[in-house]
């Protein structure tokens, strides 16, 4: 179970206004990281420790908010940047509702769902599909959405092997050792 920092009782409403906000738009997803920035940014109350040490127990006592508020699983909309929940929803779902979660990123979606059609303004005809998330960053504050990309650094790229004596190819593509 989560440790009660003091912060949260601050934090807590606020991250359930941006998860209804974000739930307010169908297909809309916030990252965990974009939705921790909004929180310090609106309540202007910081954390003596580092995020890593208590965003996901802020996880867990907004979903168990989210719930006793009669809300929908709302921290289902909060996603790491590859679109995934991982294991905080998991312990977030157990904390509100006792389930033992074995496929979190199906149940993750089921719920988006849920949060959609219980919000959303531009919710389709057909009342929408459960569906991975597609990861985008909402600025809550400038109302714009932009798509998330990583970028592909220098080293993530595979290096190109000399075919004669198989050293890794200088940018030239002149191999220093064998020309």
């Amino acid at each position: 179970m989560a440790k009660i920092l003091p912060q949260f009782a601050r934090w807590t409403p606020v991250a359930l206004d941006v998860l209804r906000e974000t739930a307010s738009r169908y297909g809309a997803v916030i990252t965990v990281s974009d939705l921790a920035d909004e929180v310090l940014k609106r309540t202007r109350v910081e954390s003596p420790t580092s995020r890593r040490t208590w965003l996901g127990d802020l996880m867990e006592i907004t979903a168990l908010a989210a719930a006793r508020a009669g809300d929908p699983p709302l921290t289902s909309l909060a996603v790491q940047r590859d679109g995934t929940v991982g294991d905080v929803y998991g312990r977030a779902v157990l904390a509100a509702t006792g389930d033992v979660v074995k496929d979190v990123e199906q149940r993750a979606a089921e719920d988006r769902l849920l949060c959609y059609r219980a919000l959303a303004t531009d919710l389709p005809a057909d009342g929408g599909t459960a569906r991975p998330a597609r990861v985008r960053s909402t600025r809550a504050a400038s109302g714009s959405t932009t798509t998330v990309k990583r970028a592909v650094k220098p080293e993530d790229r595979p290096a190109k092997i000399c075919p004669t004596c198989f050293m890794a190819l200088p940018a030239t593509g002149i191999c220093d050792n064998c020309d």
